[in-house]
């Protein structure tokens, strides 16, 4: 970092970054002004310095790409779109590019965050049992649903959402040899990860998460972290199957609902449904999700090339509804949100983006005596799992969901660039 920063200025700039997991669980707003004093720190340096290399790499070139594609088709589609956030899009890669940076130059921030992350996770699971046997956490928050505990997240109920995004920072915690931890801690922390996301109550969460898990159980078989993993994943399916056995709650969540959610005779799902020409003969996910997919379809059938313009979807949806239920804030579904709002062109974007993952994971997988393949495809997998179409999903242009969904291409970023172990 040269002379660029004092030593106190490097200081605060550290904590921000070691601040992001913890402010994540409390205050979106916190956390957008930590990024945006980190981001800007960055631009000065990149700036003042000339140094632009930061800048030179696929990650960066292909956001650049799609963003230019969001602006022309909101240029295009402005009539149709009522929020201006996706102007304001391009800060996500900046926020990537800015963390990349200070993990570059900083000596064991890569370490540090680690085990912020390690701290955060073991809190949470712990507040987490604690909320789901007593009805409160250890401050107090009551359970706004009985079988969705949140635990610092408050009325927010994405407590599973966090920990699965934080999962390749945790399966990275295992491979890491710097940290000196015994593997005890390894197992709790993977264990713990898991029972979190169990306890949240949160199905795509535990789906997703189980997912990855799989997908590191193959990919990294020959790792000797997989001896981890697999004490682990034993431990918590015995917990799984004990919870699902002794508590009514979590077998309604768990298996009675998504049963009756995709049962057409159930009469929730049956009113969810009302409006429809014919039964449909496959229900996606829910007759909620149904009908927001089915209006997604007809919103884009109107607009095949360009769709309705980036977070169209609460605007344009009362002209393409089934039923009362068809209408939300998004589509709920990365693929069908980007192919309604940016039409084929965005959906392409994102087929190409999940493609060339796959296409990496591939190639890394031929030779992992290189640890820092190993801590590649950790992060690379998470997308592979994070992007999977067939999935229910949060808004895709949604801040929090952003952020946290950005965070791991930093580090996949200063791994790439390191040729050493970290």
């Amino acid at each position: 970092m040269t002379n660029f920063l004092s030593k106190s200025k490097k200081d605060y700039l550290y904590i921000l970054i070691l601040l992001i997991p913890i402010l994540s669980i409390f205050s979106i707003f916190l956390l957008e002004v930590a990024l945006i004093i980190i981001l800007f720190n960055f631009l000065f340096f990149s700036v003042k310095e000339k140094n632009y290399y930061y800048f030179n790499n696929f990650f960066f070139k292909f956001f650049l790409v799609f963003y230019l594609y969001l602006l022309i088709n909101f240029y295009i589609q402005v009539d149709q779109i009522k929020s201006l956030s996706v102007i304001f899009y391009f800060r996500y890669a900046l926020y990537t590019l800015a963390i990349y940076f200070f993990l570059d130059n900083r000596p064991n921030l890569c370490i540090d965050f680690i085990k912020v992350v390690f701290v955060c996770v073991i809190i949470l699971g712990i507040d987490t049992v604690f909320q789901t046997i007593f009805g409160y956490n250890i401050l107090g928050f009551e359970i706004i649903e009985k079988n969705r505990p949140s635990s610092f997240f408050g009325d927010e109920l994405i407590l599973g959402s966090y920990i699965f995004r934080l999962l390749p920072f945790i399966f990275m915690f295992l491979i890491i040899n710097d940290l000196h931890f015994h593997n005890y801690y390894k197992y709790l922390l993977v264990f713990i990860s898991f029972l979190t996301v169990l306890l949240s109550g949160e199905r795509t969460s535990i789906i997703l998460s189980i997912f990855l898990l799989f997908l590191y159980l193959f990919l990294l078989r020959k790792n000797k972290m997989i001896k981890i993993l697999k004490y682990a994943s034993v431990i918590f399916l015995i917990a799984l199957t004990t919870i699902l056995f002794f508590s009514k709650k979590y077998q309604q969540r768990y298996i009675f609902e998504p049963i009756n959610d995709l049962t057409y005779d159930y009469s929730t799902t049956q009113d969810l449904l009302r409006g429809y020409d014919h039964k449909p003969k496959i229900i996606f996910f829910s007759g909620l999700h149904h009908n927001l997919m089915v209006t997604s379809l007809r919103i884009f059938n109107d607009n095949k090339i360009f769709g309705s313009g980036p977070r169209s979807y609460r605007t344009v949806c009362e002209k393409y509804k089934i039923n009362r239920y068809s209408c939300d804030t998004h589509s709920h579904n990365y693929y069908l949100q980007i192919l309604s709002e940016t039409g084929l062109i965005g959906f392409l974007f994102l087929v190409f983006l999940y493609l060339v993952t796959f296409k990496k994971i591939f190639n890394l997988s031929k030779n992992l005596n290189d640890s820092n393949h190993e801590l590649k495809i950790c992060f690379l997998t998470f997308y592979l799992a994070a992007l999977w179409p067939v999935i229910p999903s949060g808004n895709f242009f949604n801040n929090w969901l952003s952020i946290m969904t950005y965070l791991p291409i930093s580090f996949y970023l200063f791994i790439e660039k390191k040729n050493s172990k970290i």
